[in-house]
């Protein structure tokens, strides 16, 4: 099973950025997705970063593919998109508008959990049109991950830890909260490194503002699920970077697919970073509750 590290959802820094990417070429991952999935507007890198992070993680032995937006709303978007897949043969997709754009120099074209492949039809159609693997849609049961495996045979990646993205607008969230549009960005996003907090009228976490996209308040982990997602035939796990703790995050994951660390000890050493869990969506219940016997509730299902 592949291990890999997902895309900077959040807008940090670009000296942080770098020296991110300067330790996830010593991380215990085997495949690195950088890009931009969430807005283009943000401080921390231009292309020309982009392709210097790739030949130092190639460099490492890491393979890595390019993350496009998830949505792309305008000729800016779309202009940077064709940029950024001209720099690099490995693309993931998360708008089903860049599978127009990728050409036939593509070596490797992805589905990413963005674009709504929910179902055996419709990954069949994007193997059809050259897809060779699959980012399952976050909300996906384990169920449903097992069905679309079993009918296609796709290589299928679950989304194993990470705050996870939910909803992706045209306009910005974090930039309305300041009293701001879209078009006049003054990069609050870079004062939340993990995303601004949005809350009830009780005061109860809801949701995780960032920029264009909105994720889960808490963290959705599935490291008590390993086995399980090996067993149903996921070939790979997303850890989604935090700002904090990642080596540690990846470290547990590396181990637990590994056997060398069980379930129970896996979660613990996650909980020692602090935090609030989430895992209801894997075993078909709602998505913002935590089951810590997920994996032997799910196999029952």
């Amino acid at each position: 099973m592949e291990l890999t590290l997902g895309p900077i959802l959040f807008d940090w820094k670009r000296d942080e950025v770098l020296r991110f990417y300067d330790e996830a070429a010593d991380l215990p991952v085997d495949r690195v997705y950088v890009g931009e999935v969430v807005c283009t507007k943000k401080l921390g890198l231009d292309l020309d970063d982009v392709a210097s992070i790739i030949r130092k993680l190639e460099s490492a032995g890491k393979k890595v593919t390019l993350s496009s937006l998830a949505v792309v709303s305008n000729e800016d978007e779309l202009s940077f998109t064709r940029r950024l897949v001209g720099l690099h043969g490995s693309i993931e997709a998360n708008d089903i508008s860049v599978l127009n754009i990728v050409d036939a120099s593509a070596k490797e074209v992805f589905a990413g959990p963005h674009i709504t492949s929910y179902n055996a039809p419709s990954i069949e159609f994007l193997k059809s049109i050259g897809v060779a693997r699959v980012t399952f849609p976050v909300e996906l049961s384990r169920e449903s991950m097992a069905y679309a495996i079993k009918e296609t045979n796709i290589y299928g990646e679950a989304f194993a830890h990470g705050k996870v993205p939910l909803a992706f607008s045209w306009r910005c969230y974090t930039s309305r909260a300041y009293g701001l549009s879209k078009t006049e960005c003054r990069h609050h996003c870079a004062k939340y490194p993990d995303g601004m907090e949005l809350k009830t009228v009780d005061g109860g976490p809801v949701f995780t503002v960032n920029g264009t996209s909105l994720l889960s308040a808490d963290v959705y982990t599935l490291v008590e699920s390993v086995e399980d997602l090996n067993e149903i035939g996921v070939r790979a796990l997303r850890v989604s970077p935090q700002k904090e703790g990642t080596k540690t995050i990846t470290g547990v994951f590396r181990q637990r697919i590994e056997g060398r660390l069980g379930p129970d000890e896996g979660l613990a050493e996650l909980k020692a970073l602090g935090g609030r869990f989430c895992n209801g969506w894997y075993s078909g219940s709602a998505g913002k509750d935590y089951m810590e016997r997920a994996r032997e509730l799910s196999q029952k299902l």
